[in-house]
Protein backbone atom coordinates (compact mmCIF):
# COMPACT_ATOMS: atom_id res chain seq x y z
CA UNK A 1 0.00 0.00 0.00
CA UNK A 2 2.84 2.38 0.82
CA UNK A 3 4.36 1.75 -2.61
CA UNK A 4 1.08 2.58 -4.34
CA UNK A 5 0.71 5.79 -2.33
CA UNK A 6 4.31 6.74 -3.12
CA UNK A 7 3.80 5.99 -6.83
CA UNK A 8 0.66 8.14 -6.93
CA UNK A 9 2.43 10.97 -5.08
CA UNK A 10 5.43 10.75 -7.42
CA UNK A 11 3.18 10.81 -10.49
CA UNK A 12 1.30 13.84 -9.18
CA UNK A 13 4.51 15.65 -8.36
CA UNK A 14 5.98 14.91 -11.80
CA UNK A 15 2.75 15.92 -13.52
CA UNK A 16 2.69 19.16 -11.56
CA UNK A 17 5.93 20.20 -13.22
CA UNK A 18 4.51 19.76 -16.69
CA UNK A 19 2.39 22.55 -18.05
CA UNK A 20 0.44 22.88 -21.23
CA UNK A 21 0.67 26.65 -21.30
CA UNK A 22 2.09 28.24 -24.38
CA UNK A 23 5.63 29.50 -23.92
CA UNK A 24 6.12 33.12 -22.95
CA UNK A 25 6.95 35.39 -25.85
CA UNK A 26 10.62 36.30 -25.87
CA UNK A 27 11.50 39.90 -26.61
CA UNK A 28 14.51 40.77 -28.74
CA UNK A 29 17.52 42.20 -26.94
CA UNK A 30 18.00 44.59 -29.88
CA UNK A 31 15.26 45.87 -32.18
CA UNK A 32 16.31 48.55 -34.66
CA UNK A 33 15.06 50.10 -37.88
CA UNK A 34 17.81 50.21 -40.50
CA UNK A 35 17.90 51.84 -43.92
CA UNK A 36 17.73 49.56 -46.91
CA UNK A 37 15.57 46.77 -48.16
CA UNK A 38 15.09 43.53 -46.24
CA UNK A 39 17.28 41.57 -48.67
CA UNK A 40 20.17 44.03 -48.23
CA UNK A 41 19.86 44.01 -44.43
CA UNK A 42 19.54 40.21 -44.40
CA UNK A 43 22.76 39.83 -46.41
CA UNK A 44 24.53 42.31 -44.10
CA UNK A 45 23.32 40.50 -40.97
CA UNK A 46 24.37 37.12 -42.38
CA UNK A 47 27.81 38.53 -43.12
CA UNK A 48 27.98 40.01 -39.59
CA UNK A 49 27.30 36.57 -38.10
CA UNK A 50 30.05 35.07 -40.25
CA UNK A 51 32.49 37.88 -39.47
CA UNK A 52 31.84 37.38 -35.76
CA UNK A 53 32.73 33.70 -36.19
CA UNK A 54 29.39 32.40 -34.93
CA UNK A 55 28.45 28.93 -36.24
CA UNK A 56 25.23 29.00 -38.27
CA UNK A 57 22.40 26.66 -37.43
CA UNK A 58 20.28 27.88 -40.34
CA UNK A 59 19.45 30.89 -42.46
CA UNK A 60 16.55 31.52 -44.82
CA UNK A 61 16.34 34.68 -46.91
CA UNK A 62 12.65 34.02 -47.71
CA UNK A 63 11.65 34.25 -44.04
CA UNK A 64 14.41 36.66 -43.00
CA UNK A 65 15.62 34.30 -40.30
CA UNK A 66 19.17 33.61 -39.16
CA UNK A 67 20.03 31.39 -36.22
CA UNK A 68 23.31 30.28 -34.72
CA UNK A 69 24.18 27.19 -32.75
CA UNK A 70 24.62 27.59 -29.00
CA UNK A 71 28.08 29.01 -28.34
CA UNK A 72 30.08 29.51 -25.19
CA UNK A 73 30.05 33.28 -24.92
CA UNK A 74 33.44 33.14 -23.15
CA UNK A 75 34.95 32.57 -26.61
CA UNK A 76 33.49 35.87 -27.90
CA UNK A 77 33.55 38.06 -24.76
CA UNK A 78 36.12 36.38 -22.49
CA UNK A 79 36.74 39.04 -19.85
CA UNK A 80 33.10 39.66 -19.07
CA UNK A 81 31.93 36.06 -18.89
CA UNK A 82 34.41 34.47 -16.50
CA UNK A 83 32.05 34.64 -13.49
CA UNK A 84 29.12 32.95 -15.27
CA UNK A 85 28.50 29.21 -14.88
CA UNK A 86 28.69 27.23 -18.12
CA UNK A 87 24.92 26.87 -18.71
CA UNK A 88 24.51 30.64 -18.47
CA UNK A 89 27.37 31.20 -20.94
CA UNK A 90 25.78 29.05 -23.65
CA UNK A 91 23.94 31.50 -25.94
CA UNK A 92 22.15 31.14 -29.27
CA UNK A 93 21.53 34.18 -31.45
CA UNK A 94 18.42 34.46 -33.57
CA UNK A 95 18.08 37.35 -36.02
CA UNK A 96 14.87 38.31 -37.77
CA UNK A 97 14.87 40.73 -40.69
CA UNK A 98 11.55 42.11 -41.93
CA UNK A 99 10.02 45.12 -43.62
CA UNK A 100 9.57 47.87 -41.01
CA UNK A 101 5.82 48.06 -40.28
CA UNK A 102 6.20 51.51 -38.70
CA UNK A 103 7.81 53.30 -41.60
CA UNK A 104 10.60 53.16 -44.14
CA UNK A 105 13.51 50.78 -43.92
CA UNK A 106 13.89 47.34 -42.44
CA UNK A 107 13.44 46.03 -38.92
CA UNK A 108 16.38 44.08 -37.49
CA UNK A 109 15.56 42.11 -34.34
CA UNK A 110 18.30 40.24 -32.50
CA UNK A 111 17.35 37.63 -29.92
CA UNK A 112 19.98 36.21 -27.59
CA UNK A 113 18.74 33.07 -25.87
CA UNK A 114 20.11 30.92 -23.12
CA UNK A 115 18.84 28.09 -20.95
CA UNK A 116 19.99 28.79 -17.39
CA UNK A 117 18.53 25.50 -16.14
CA UNK A 118 19.67 23.08 -18.85
CA UNK A 119 18.88 19.45 -18.28
CA UNK A 120 18.88 16.34 -20.43
CA UNK A 121 15.26 17.21 -21.22
CA UNK A 122 15.80 20.88 -22.12
CA UNK A 123 13.83 22.17 -25.06
CA UNK A 124 13.42 25.52 -26.74
CA UNK A 125 10.52 26.10 -24.32
CA UNK A 126 13.17 26.52 -21.59
CA UNK A 127 14.99 29.26 -23.50
CA UNK A 128 15.02 32.76 -22.08
CA UNK A 129 16.28 36.09 -23.28
CA UNK A 130 19.64 37.01 -21.78
CA UNK A 131 19.62 39.81 -19.19
CA UNK A 132 20.81 43.27 -20.31
CA UNK A 133 24.03 42.90 -18.28
CA UNK A 134 24.90 39.49 -19.76
CA UNK A 135 28.16 39.31 -21.77
CA UNK A 136 26.15 38.07 -24.75
CA UNK A 137 24.90 41.66 -25.13
CA UNK A 138 28.41 42.63 -26.23
CA UNK A 139 28.16 40.17 -29.11
CA UNK A 140 24.60 41.27 -29.96
CA UNK A 141 25.75 44.90 -30.12
CA UNK A 142 28.67 43.94 -32.37
CA UNK A 143 26.25 42.14 -34.70
CA UNK A 144 24.12 45.29 -34.85
CA UNK A 145 27.15 47.55 -35.45
CA UNK A 146 28.54 45.32 -38.22
CA UNK A 147 25.12 45.19 -39.90
CA UNK A 148 24.61 48.96 -39.58
CA UNK A 149 28.03 49.65 -41.04
CA UNK A 150 27.38 47.33 -43.99
CA UNK A 151 24.06 48.99 -44.89
CA UNK A 152 25.34 52.53 -44.31
CA UNK A 153 23.28 53.23 -41.22
CA UNK A 154 25.96 53.50 -38.60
Amino acid sequence: MKRLAFAVLAACAAGGCVTSRTPRPIAPVIDEALPGTPDVVFAAALKAVGDEGLPLRFHDAATGGIETEYVDIATYAPGESIQYPTPERMVRFRIVVAQNPQGPGTRLSIFALYQPFRTDFSTERNARSIPRDHPGMTVARRLLERTQKAVGGG
